[in-house]
């Protein structure tokens, strides 16, 4: 024993100089990074103890954070602070707390546009288009629809007071008892009571399924709702318009549900291609003809899916060219509860290798419809588009349509919906004559540069008008003012003016 305690005491002296070594060779390699700091340091230990009021360093904190996010310049990185973390994770998840329903304001006044599926809201009895007068005895006029979901929404278990007046004038108190809500990305045409109608036209067996946004949850609710049209469809209209994406994995596989074979999407950092994804033959495949319905506003998870089925030559891409993101965000949570941090860690490609990503300088972007499936439809009739459904998805409505859902002319004149319309015509001829027969416009360059070149007038006309209200309310509250004090109103002092010495 005498000879071997020796032994390993050198041994040990020699692993801890081994390890002080390296330590030594760490500090001096990340020297540049710990002084990285100093000033962030120097300034906030300035301000903490000369600044004329007491700082908020948690405030600080995230005010630093978020700059470093903002030079990247990207605005898909983003900074969550700990304050936002439950409407960031309602967005991405699908789920919060609350009283479960679709809202809009409508005339400076809350309205209900549906209470959702099994929702605490319509237990109470809250119907569609009910006017929320208060909310804990304050009234909604004037307040924006986060502010009313703000007061709405709370801890589980929680009691909530309304004051509603119902569509017929009745008024009514309500106790609505919070609840965990699942919002539900998975949509039919119509509403048959609580349940959605998924068979556009029962004649030819056309379903119709619309996909709000990819959650978690996105592809098993569409595998239910496929699965509750029986016998199975003859074809299908999947729309992805107006869907701003959600999560890869929910991408992924729900073109898996409608792919035998073939890539999906890879994934390439700049390290290089990071991972692919290929189709798997799987029992529940759906095989029918697919027409995908796609719009500007259409991005990131929708594209993934459009593209993969477009570039596979699995489906017809209807509609107009879709926004073109085509980055991989990751979530990840900072330590010390200091919030969530969203960042741009790679793009995708379609399975043709193309990257769809809009840059500034970008002439092409995005997934176009295919040639003879162009249809473009301006701001002004997706807004009367959108309008037109309310009263067909709405829980408890009377609206049906009864028959006229099948009949394009009827899509396109009471609905606003030529794509749809569309869509229905190019399935009804391909499961009639076994083909794809043109049903719009080619997806040329020219034309889809007309499509960019008309909503861009169209939202500087938008923005002219509310510069013209806003004209109109300064005028009208300067008035007021000249005619309260007897004095014309004057903007007040720059700060140069008051910077004086």
């Amino acid at each position: 024993m005498s000879r071997t305690r020796p032994t390993l005491l050198l041994a040990a002296a020699l692993l801890c100089g081994a390890a002080l070594l390296q330590t030594a060779l760490a500090v001096k390699a990340n020297s540049g990074d710990y002084a990285w700091f100093d000033p962030l340091v120097e300034v906030r230990g300035l301000l903490r103890e000369n600044f004329v009021h007491p700082v908020d360093d948690a405030a600080m904190r995230d005010a630093a954070i978020g700059a470093m996010v903002e030079s990247l310049g990207d605005p898909y990185t983003v900074y969550v602070p700990p304050t936002a973390e439950d409407d960031f994770n309602k967005d991405l998840r699908g789920a919060y707390v609350g009283i479960g329903a679709e809202i809009d304001i409508v005339d400076g006044w809350l309205e209900i546009v549906t209470p959702l599926d099994d929702s605490p809201a319509l237990a109470a009895g809250v119907r569609a288009g009910d006017t929320v007068l208060t909310i804990e005895d304050e009234s909604t006029f004037g307040l924006t629809s986060p502010q009313c979901a703000e007061r709405l929404m709370g801890e589980p278990g929680t009691p909530v007071r309304v004051r509603v007046r119902h569509v017929d004038g009745a008024e009514e108190d309500l106790v609505i008892v919070r609840s965990p809500i699942r919002t539900r990305t998975v949509r039919g045409f119509r509403r048959e009571g609580q349940a959605w109608d998924f068979l556009l036209d029962p004649q030819t067996r056309i379903a119709y399924v619309r996909i709000t946004q990819f959650t978690e949850e996105t592809v098993a609710d569409l595998r239910q709702a496929l699965a509750s049209i029986q016998p199975p469809p003859a074809a299908l209209v999947l729309d992805l318009r107006f869907n701003g994406g959600g999560t890869l994995t929910g991408a992924i596989e729900m073109s898996d549900l409608f792919l035998s074979e073939g890539t999906i999407v890879s994934v390439n950092s700049r390290r290089g291609v990071e991972r692919s994804w290929a189709a798997d033959l799987d029992d529940d495949d759906l095989s029918v003809p697919i027409v995908v319905l796609v719009n500007g506003s259409s991005a990131s998870a929708s594209e993934i899916v459009s593209g993969a089925l477009q570039d596979n030559h699995r489906a017809k891409i209807l509609g107009q060219r879709t926004f073109g993101k085509g980055s991989v965000q990751e979530v990840r949570e900072l330590p010390d509860d200091a919030g969530i941090l969203k960042l741009t860690t790679a793009h995708y490609a379609l399975p043709s290798g193309r990257n769809l990503h809009r840059h500034e300088d970008s002439d092409s972007w995005g997934v176009d419809p295919d040639p003879g499936f162009h249809v473009a439809m301006s701001d002004d009739a997706n807004r009367e588009m959108v309008m037109a459904r309310r009263e067909y998805e709405a829980i408890g409505s009377t609206a049906n349509g009864e028959d006229h859902w099948s009949d394009p002319d009827w899509l396109r004149e009471e609905l606003h919906d030529a794509q749809l319309a569309a869509a229905v015509e190019a399935l009804r001829i391909r499961l009639g004559e076994g083909d794809w027969k043109s049903v719009g416009d080619e997806s040329s360059p020219q034309v889809v540069a007309a499509d960019e070149l008309r909503n861009q007038r169209e939202f500087r006309r938008r923005l002219l008008r509310e510069l013209d209200n806003v004209d109109a309310r300064i005028a009208r509250l300067e008035g007021r003012t000249s005619e309260s004090t007897g004095v014309e109103s004057t903007p007040p002092p720059s700060p140069t003016d008051t910077d004086a010495p």
